[in-house]
This record gives C-alpha cells, sequence and structure tokens, in this order.
C-alpha cells in the first residue's frame, strides 16, 4: 500500500528469503538488507518510518537511535500492531497450542502488551506518541490461514524441513473452508521534535 501513496519507498529487511520475496512482490519499492539498529541509510534521509508488527523485536534504545538518525528534521514514526479482537471462528485453538507448544519464543506480543516497547521514547527527540485503535475483520481459507502462521517470524526462520513438517501438522489440525479473524490494529505515530 505504501508504495500506492509515496513517491519512493525503502524496505530495510535483514532476512535475505523476506527480501526475495518482497522484491518478488513489491518491484516497486527499493529492497535493502539491513535492521532497524543498522539502517543503510544516510542521515537525514527519509521523511517517514513505518514499522508493522516489528518495533517489539527491536533494541530499542538502538533502533531509536537509528530512526532518530535518518529521519529528516520532524519525520514521521509510524507502528502498528494487529491484535487478536476475540477468537477466530470457527476455532483454531488445535492448531494454536500446537505452535505455542511447538516452540513460539518468549511470546513476543508480550513485551507489545507490557507497553516494554515504549520504554525507549522517555527523554528521546521525538515527540509524544499518538495511538489509535480500529477494529475489523477477515475471512480467510484454510490456505491463506497457513500462510499467516508460516508468515509469523519465529516459524519463517526454522530450517526448512522443520518449518515444512510444522506447517505440514498445523495445515493437518485446520479443517474448515474459511475461517473469520477478528482484530484490532494499534496505531502508535510521533514526529521527531527539535
Amino acid at each position: 500500500m505504501l508504495v500506492e501513496r509515496f513517491g519512493r519507498v525503502v524496505a530495510v529487511e535483514p532476512l535475505e528469503g523476506m527480501r526475495v520475496l518482497l522484491e518478488s512482490l513489491v518491484a516497486q519499492a527499493d529492497v535493502l538488507a539491513g535492521r532497524a539498529e543498522l539502517i543503510p541509510l544516510a542521515d537525514n534521509s527519509v521523511d517517514t518510518v513505518f514499522s508493522a508488527e516489528g518495533f517489539h523485536w527491536f533494541d530499542g534504545d538502538a533502533a531509536l537511535a537509528e530512526i532518530e538518525r535518518v529521519l529528516r528534521p520532524h519525520g514521521g514514526l509510524i507502528l502498528m500492531w494487529n491484535v487478536p479482537a476475540k477468537p477466530t471462528e470457527p476455532p483454531i485453538a488445535a492448531a494454536a497450542a500446537l505452535l505455542e507448544h511447538r516452540g513460539a519464543p518468549e511470546r513476543q506480543v508480550n513485551r507489545y502488551d507490557s507497553g516494554e516497547w515504549r520504554e525507549p521514547f522517555v527523554g528521546s527527540r521525538f515527540e509524544e506518541l499518538h495511538q489509535a485503535q480500529y477494529e475489523h475483520t477477515q475471512t480467510v481459507d484454510r490456505e491463506q490461514l497457513l500462510a499467516y502462521f508460516a508468515s509469523m517470524s519465529w516459524v519463517a526462520v526454522l530450517p526448512t524441513d522443520e518449518r515444512a513438517d510444522l506447517l505440514k501438522e498445523v495445515h493437518s489440525l485446520l479443517d474448515a473452508d474459511a475461517y473469520t479473524r477478528f482484530w484490532r490494529t494499534d496505531l502508535y505515530w510521533t514526529r521527531l521534535g527539535t
């Protein structure tokens, strides 16, 4: 969606496989190897930084310092998370339990829920964080739901055979033709102060 609204979009991604996928799906974006703590862009070179589903994974202090470095004066920072608003219908509890049991590392969403990710903003050059919430539903088929699970970062980085076996097992627990997911999008935004 960003490439449709902005003249230039630069995506910074640490994982080679994700970069290859991004390049194939969004050819209009410039895709660079990097990470939030080491952004491969010049000082004062971007108007806005977007992070969806990621800021809680970062070393917050180092990432915020890098974001400050690459933003132009008064540049924007937008952070987003999608969190379940209520259980999926029909239920996917068995698949979720399997994923949880198989090794979802310390649930990173808990770091988001705890608010720990906000700590680096205290005393930073950023203005106060603003927040909005939006609820929405999504209807997906079995394969789309499986693709969602496969896109979860801890699943995506598993060795190929281990990931394939896990997803095959998860697939066996999904027997409905369609699933309705209920989401809440938490949106935060701020600007770089002087």
